[in-house]
This record gives structure tokens, sequence and C-alpha cells, in this order.
């Protein structure tokens, strides 16, 4: 980690003035007309308009952390597929912003209560909520898989196997080491297992307590499996280029019970109270550029990855800060637009820097010559606008009409269940 502590407090100042830039009052929120106060829970909601979440469910801040995490892994990638430098003093992008895929977990589990609590007293709600994943997931997951294999056919490279496209197919390639196909999508197979479970886990941790010996109990227990499997894979003869200690569901799945914790906790500790107010925001603020600019993780990195479960603690005081007091940059149109289309914009990246690596290694040699690695940050700008742009279309044109057919099939059947009960 060569940056120096002057360039490492600087950068801190920099994200701490981010992050815990509140709006002061409910007047401001309404004025600046970003936000309005839901009256049921006394959280701030959005006036953004979602697709993707229903408007009186969506927490401003939450979605912008969406954003930010999509924007992170770009930029985490970027100087790992493609042979450019980071600039010494922002190397924490390099080694640090790919834990993002982490904070995606914690929050998608936090969103997935916040949504869907409210709705386990109703009728069907269980195959409303099967309906709404898949059909949130897999069009554009499918159209990013037959993609892949359509490349692969036409460069004469097939590497998917027909078993490897069912369990892709499935969506239970999750269960089998490396069998995904579609680039990055290792996230996906450890998302929709968790999606499957989540129903169960919704009604064991239905209070604070429960969340929170969840959320303790899966620490131990994904560290350890994680412990072993990290081990089994450094004491093999022969070994993959990756180790499926970091891919696997069961190493993993702390980081959902973090999100649900940090559900339960939102609701647990009022707004207003010393410990929302104080003592959580400085605790993750100390914990999180603790980790990022002052190597607290590699003092306890070791083969359960106790650094990780680091980031995950503090991913999950920052969503529970981020509920409460939401920040004037996260609670952003900018940054809700891109949280909107955090998905797109995770699963395209991959192909897009392969695709542009060419003109990507060009721009960096030709700006390098004036401004050495920073010409790290203009590759970067037009990366993410390309990436953005492709987004907006796989977003309006799968996402959204995904979305739309699922949510049809939801009031068909209820529609239908109104029908049979008037009758």
């Amino acid at each position: 980690m060569g940056f120096s502590r002057h360039g490492s407090i600087s950068i801190c100042g920099v994200v701490l003035s981010v992050i815990s830039m509140p709006y002061h009052s409910a007047r401001q929120y309404r004025q600046h007309g970003l936000i309005k106060i839901s009256q049921s829970r006394n959280v701030m909601t959005s006036n953004f308009k979602s697709s993707v979440v229903a408007n009186e469910q969506l927490l401003p801040a939450i979605h912008g952390l969406r954003g930010l995490a999509a924007v992170a892994v770009v930029l985490y990638h970027l100087p790992r597929l493609v042979d450019i430098q980071t600039p010494e003093r922002f190397l924490f992008i390099y080694h640090y912003f790919g834990y993002s895929v982490h904070l995606f977990f914690v929050l998608s589990a936090f969103s997935l209560m916040h949504t869907t609590e409210k709705r386990i007293t109703e009728k069907g709600w269980c195959h409303d909520y099967a309906i709404k994943r898949f059909f949130r997931i897999a069009p554009l997951f499918y159209s990013f898989l037959a993609f892949e294999i359509i490349r692969q056919v036409m460069t004469w490279k097939l590497i998917a196997s027909t078993n490897d496209i069912l369990l892709n197919l499935s969506f239970t390639f999750g269960f089998v080491p490396f069998s995904g196909i579609v680039w990055g999508g290792w996230s996906v197979g450890v998302e929709m297992i968790f999606y499957a479970l989540l129903p169960g886990l919704m009604l064991l941790t239905s209070t604070h307590r429960s969340a929170l010996l969840l959320m303790i109990a899966s620490i131990v227990v994904c560290y350890s499996i994680r412990y072993s499997l990290q081990d089994a894979y450094l004491s093999a003869s022969s070994r993959p280029q990756w180790s499926w200690s970091y891919f696997s569901f069961a190493s993993n799945f702390c980081y959902f019970a973090m999100g649900i914790y940090a559900y339960r906790a939102s609701k647990f500790f009022k707004k207003g109270t010393n410990i929302c107010r104080v003592i959580i925001p400085l605790a993750t603020s100390a914990l999180l550029v603790s980790l990022c600019f002052f190597k607290l993780g590699e003092l306890v990195i070791d083969n359960g990855r106790l650094d990780i479960i680091l980031w995950g603690i503090g991913f999950t005081g920052l969503v529970i800060w981020q509920t409460h007091y939401p920040s004037r940059v996260l609670a952003n149109k900018a940054f809700e637009f891109l949280g909107e289309r955090s998905f797109s914009i995770y699963l395209s990246h991959p192909v897009i820097i392969e695709c542009l690596k060419g003109p990507l290694l060009s721009m960096y040699g030709a700006v390098a010559a004036y401004v050495g690695t920073y010409a790290f940050f203009p590759c970067a700008a037009f990366l993410l606008i390309t990436v953005l742009l492709v987004s907006e279309v796989t977003y309006r044109l799968i996402e959204v009409p995904g979305i739309r057919l699922g949510r049809s099939l939801i009031n068909r059947r209820k529609s239908a269940q109104a029908a049979v009960t008037v009758a």
C-alpha cells in the first residue's frame, strides 16, 4: 500500500465529509424536493421515480449506496482486467473496492426485509415474492448468459458444458464450484440461494435479538467454512486459479445475515437516540476508514478472511446509519439513478472492459505521458460513460419489461383470487 500518511488523511477527510453530510431537518428535505417523510416508520423515502422499488418503499441513501457499490466494482476491475496502474494515493481502489460485492449482499438482505416483511400476512405472499425475485433477476441474467454462449460458439471456444448451462438456467450454479458462465455472475448464484432461504429466515428473525444471534452465529460458521475451504485450496497439489472459499454461498451467508440485522436494528434503535445519531456513525466511520486507509485488514487477514468480515460489519453500520440519516450525496438523484441501474452496470461491465481493452490501453499510454498513473481517471471516466450507456439500454429494454411482466403475473393471480372469493 504505498500512499503517504498525509495523502491518506486528506482522502479520509473527503470520504467522511461525503458520507456524513445529512440534511438537517424534515423541512430541508422537502424544500430540496428530494425526500419525503414516511409517517409509518419515520424514515426518509424518496421522490425519485423507480421501476425497481415501489416509490413509497424506496430509501434514498440505500438506493444511492447501490449506485456507489456498482461504480466501485467497475473501478476495481478496470486495473485488474486492463494492464494499467492505479495512482499510488488511490491504491485503495485496487485493493478494497472489490468488497463492494459484499456491500451488495448486505443491501440486498436489508432491502428485501424492508419491502417484503409487511406482506407476510397477505395470502400468497411467498408465491408473489418468488415471482418478483425471478423476474427481477432472470431476464437480464439470461440475456448475458445467451450472449456468452453465443460468443463462445462464434469464437469456436465453447467452454460451457450442457451441465453448466442447465445449472445456470436453474440458478443452482452457486452450489457447484466454478460452474458459472456469465462473467462476474458468481454473486447472482449466491444471491439466488439467499432469495430461496429468505422467507424462512424472515420468520425466524422477527426480533432484534434473534437477528443479532443469527448474525453472530453466521459469522462464526462462515468464518470456519471459509477457513477450511481456503486451507484445502492452499494444501492441494493441483489447484484452480481461484479459491472457492471466496465465491461459495456458505462462506458469504454472513453478509446477508448482517443485512437482516441492519434492518432489525434500524427499527429497534429509534432515530434521534444517541446510538443512531452518534455512536453508530462514529464507529462505522472509524472502522471503514481504518480498513480503507490504515491497513487494519492486513493485521487480521487469515484463511477465514476476518478482514472481509470487518468490512461487512462496517457496511452493516453504514446501512443503519444511512437509513436514519441519509447523506446528501448518497440520497441524491445521480446516485439513485446509478442504484436503479446497478444490476445492469454490474453484469455488463466485465464484457465492456474486455471489448474496450485496446482503446483503454491506448488512452492510458497517451495520457500517462503527461500525468503519469493519474491517466487512470480519464480511462475510468471513459469506461463509466460507456458502461452507463449500455446499462441504460439493458435497463430499459430488458430489466424494466421483466419487472413489469412479473408484476402483471402477480396482479393477474390476485384478480383471479378475488373473482373466486366473490363467486
